[in-house]
This record gives C-alpha cells, sequence and structure tokens, in this order.
C-alpha cells in the first residue's frame, strides 16, 4: 500500500514544508528522518513517504551536494526505506542519505589466522608443515544487518569450540545484536546475553560508510576501513 502511495503522490508536486520526526533518538540528538523513497528521486533530490506513514505528502530534500561528495549510499529505489541527515542550517537539504534496504544483508570478508605467543614458536621458514597449512585456512567473518534493527556477528564460535591447544588463532570477533542509523553513522551495538537470555548492551561502535554497492560494502571503523562482499543466501547457493 505505501508503495502505492508513493507511485500515486509521487507524481504530484511535493510541498515544501517542514518535516519533524520526533521519537526516543531525535530526543537524544539525532536528526536522522527516515522515510520510503518516491516516483520524481534523482541524483538531485530524494521525494519520500514519511516512515511510519502519518497521512502527510511527499516531502523533497535537495541532495545534489550530498550526491556530488558521495554520501549517498545504495540506490534510491521506489518504495525502498532510506534514512537522511537533515543539513542543519538548511532544511530544504540532506548531508547523508543511506538506502537501508540496500544496507541490510550479510557482509563478510576473509582472515587468516595468526601464530599463538608461545615458547619454541620459530621464524615462519622453521614451522612444521601442518602448522603452516593451518596458517593458510581462511576463515569467514563479517556482520549480519537484519530487520528490525537485529544484527549478528558471523565467524563467532562458541566457547567450548574454541581448540586452545592450537598454534595459530584467529582475532577476536565483536558480538554485534543490534544496528542502526545516528546522523548519518551506522552505529553497532555490542552486547552479551546474562544467564536468562537478556541482552545487556556493552559498547556501541560509531562507523562512516566509505561505500555501497551490491555487491561491496566498506565501513570505517576507528581502527581503520574494513571492506565487505555480500554474502549470497544460504537459499540461494542450495538453488
Amino acid at each position: 500500500m505505501l508503495m502505492a502511495l508513493c507511485l500515486t503522490l509521487g507524481c504530484s508536486r511535493p510541498q515544501k514544508r517542514s518535516f519533524v520526526v520526533v521519537n526516543k533518538a531525535l530526543a537524544m540528538g539525532d536528526s536522522t528522518i527516515y522515510g520510503l523513497v518516491c516516483d520524481g528521486s534523482n541524483d538531485s533530490i530524494v521525494v519520500f513517504l514519511p516512515d511510519p506513514y502519518d497521512g502527510s505528502d511527499p516531502d523533497t530534500l535537495d541532495i545534489l551536494e550530498a550526491s556530488s561528495l558521495h554520501q549517498v549510499f545504495g540506490n534510491l529505489r521506489i518504495g525502498d526505506k532510506v534514512a537522511l541527515k537533515r543539513n542543519a542550517a538548511d532544511s530544504t537539504k540532506a548531508d547523508v542519505v543511506i538506502v537501508t534496504q540496500d544496507l541490510m544483508g550479510q557482509w563478510c570478508y576473509k582472515v587468516k589466522p595468526v601464530l599463538r605467543r608461545r615458547a619454541g614458536m620459530s621464524s615462519y621458514e622453521h614451522l612444521p608443515d601442518s602448522v603452516k597449512q593451518l596458517l593458510e585456512e581462511e576463515r569467514e567473518f563479517g556482520i549480519n544487518l537484519k530487520v528490525d534493527s537485529v544484527a549478528f556477528s558471523i565467524g563467532m564460535r562458541p566457547r567450548a569450540t574454541v581448540d586452545e591447544e592450537s598454534p595459530v588463532e584467529y582475532p577476536p570477533v565483536k558480538r554485534y545484536r543490534k544496528w542502526y542509523i545516528s546522523n548519518g553513522h551506522l552505529m553497532l551495538m555490542q552486547a552479551n546475553t546474562d544467564s536468562l537470555g537478556n541482552t545487556i548492551p556493552v559498547a556501541v561502535d560509531t562507523v562512516d560508510l566509505v561505500r555501497l554497492d551490491p555487491d561491496t560494502l566498506v565501513l570505517r571503523f576507528s581502527d581503520g576501513e574494513h571492506s565487505y562482499y555480500r554474502k549470497k543466501e544460504e537459499a540461494e547457493k542450495s538453488s
């Protein structure tokens, strides 16, 4: 129904008006606007209905400068969900545009292990062939961004399955459980689970989007940029 509204209302001339979303995130200083992309959106403007829909007409924001600065992430398709950071000085402009529909999915990268620090380990040339082989075994790590702000870390293994006697080890994986957009940033919440199954927030990583293509995602963390590839769903693999 909302997609039909985007098509129908998007054909009319959008009205310029003040558009304010009142929610908990905004009360905490988050200026993110959420909407559904409507007909008429292009590289210069984004036409959208507020999400959740409140019965109002489509709104329009100028994204020409954001496009020139490569701050439009994803492809604007009618009916897709979008997160917008409105310009603080000019309410008719958006500084950052993120098509959250394109952001969701399984994003992965591959990692090789390193030698554990223990006595008796010498240089690579003097290692047994079995250990050299272990050092070449790549493992898939990453994040799974799902609907309703749910996130899962890819590559985590239960503590019981970790071989502490192995001569190699993989880098630790952060346990992400939630994701959301705040002021043009991707926020990844780390959390643990207590004995009762409750999620206990530990920390939140503030991440910048650098690139978002259909099969490539580049994120800038505090320790540098990380590149990911989109992992196909298991159902697609088996087909």
